[in-house]
């Protein structure tokens, strides 16, 4: 017995000191959290470490109303002039953007203020977003330089198209915009049309939850007390291995989701993507498609106030239709886990059909970038990404594509000058 306990004291002790240990190198170098992990701290202790590590926070953002009823706390917008830091390891990764005074991703930090009426705005989420890239690399900045028409980006990260035309409303209508671009995102849209509906009908309880990463409300449930005990507010160690061990019960509890894949080009190289594994419910929701828990008519009020709204201010309505970087790559994409592989083609091509449908029964003007991208993928090569590997949202090369197709289709339907949009 006396043995034991020398040796449980032993254990211990090894076990204070390795978790001590842990703590003050956290403390002194933030950075070595990887962020997959730190979306999972406690969310006080979380702030205080992306401030830390200058990354953006709650306080870099502000609350634009909402009139939907739709979740109040998915329509934040960046503060203005807001510096955003992203954290990604990569070349042609720009690591720090400037946002307007408005707080979008524009080149002219007064252009909103300073111009009355602009020929076009855009809405959209990250795709349209200057994610790792400077405002002028983005395409609704190179759509302008190439057509000479005015445009004002009013896309954010992390919306869909309720949100899209809620700023739409809040911000663009103002301008009198003869045409407004609805960039429809196929990787996450669809998730985002979901939260709406669900929120509406839960009366916001939906999205109270959506901080929990697993289905099991057990597990939830000690997710939440355990952020709310002393250690959960201030140790970065005790976070560090909750985190490690929730993310291990995730995988148990709803069998952890592989969505990494590799792109081989023409010349046989081989680029990893989507490395961080991120955009997994991308996955989730392509399932419930398939099996028929969800279906397509969640966008369905979204398009049909965007055509009202077209008709009421006499702008012309363009749906631009921006697919997932495995799609634009299709034929040299391979999944790391070959299971997944069928569903996400049926649902990037449901998606697809689904919109290009309701494009011509709305009178949308209509442009499915698809095609596009595979023809500038098919062309490109290992050392010329569309789409960054990391975080898997469009390089230089991906927004200039984007904005060429686009430009393309103004000049042929609409004309290239202010003068020429009917």
């Amino acid at each position: 017995m006396r043995a034991f306990r020398s040796t449980l004291a032993t254990g211990l002790l090894s076990v204070a000191v390795f978790v001590a240990a842990l703590e003050v190198g956290l403390r002194l170098v933030p950075a070595a959290i990887p962020l997959a992990v730190l979306q999972h701290f406690e969310q006080g202790l979380r702030s205080h470490i992306a401030s830390r590590r200058k990354l953006s926070t709650k306080k870099d953002t502000v609350l634009v109303p909402r009139d939907d009823g739709g979740p109040a706390d998915r329509m934040w917008i960046y503060r203005p002039e807001a510096e955003i830091h992203y954290d990604f390891d990569e070349p042609r990764i720009v690591p720090r953007i400037r946002v307007d005074k408005q707080g979008f991703c524009n080149p002219d930090p007064a252009a909103y203020n300073d111009t009355p009426s602009f020929d076009v705005v855009v809405v959209g989420d990250s795709f349209s977003w200057c994610l790792a890239v400077e405002p002028s690399d983005a395409w609704p900045a190179r759509f302008e330089a190439l057509t000479g028409l005015t445009t004002y980006n009013l896309g954010q990260p992390g919306r869909g198209l309720y949100e899209y035309l809620q700023l739409l409303k809040n911000r663009g209508l103002r301008k009198s915009p003869r045409i407004v671009v609805m960039n429809v995102y196929e990787g996450n849209d669809f998730r985002d049309a979901f939260f709406f509906h669900k929120a509406r009908t839960e009366r916001g309880s939906a999205v109270a939850r959506q901080t929990c990463p697993f289905d099991s409300a057990t597990v939830c449930d000690l997710l939440e007390h355990a952020n709310n005990s002393f250690l959960g507010r201030h140790s970065y160690a005790y976070n560090l291995l909750a985190a490690g061990a929730w993310q291990l019960a995730a995988s148990a509890d709803k069998n952890e989701i592989d969505f990494r894949y590799q792109v081989t080009f023409s010349d046989g190289s081989r680029v990893e993507m989507n490395s961080t594994n991120a955009d997994r419910d991308e996955v989730e929701f392509a399932h419930r498609l398939e099996d028929g828990r969800l279906d397509l008519t969640l966008f369905d009020t979204a398009l049909a106030e965007f055509r009202d709204l077209a008709e009421q201010w006499g702008f012309v309505p363009v749906l631009l239709y921006t697919p997932s970087a495995y799609s634009a790559y299709e034929g040299m994409t391979t999944f790391d886990d070959p299971n997944i592989e069928r569903t996400m083609r049926n649902y990037s091509n449901s998606l697809r059909r689904y919109f290009a449908a309701k494009a011509r029964e709305l009178g949308f003007r209509y442009l499915d970038l698809t095609p596009r991208l595979a023809a500038a993928a098919r062309a490109s090569s290992a050392d010329d990404l569309l789409y960054f590997r990391t975080n898997v949202h469009f390089t230089q090369s991906g927004h200039r594509t984007v904005a060429t197709q686009l430009a393309e289709l103004v000049r042929a339907e609409l004309g290239s000058l202010p003068g020429g949009i009917n």
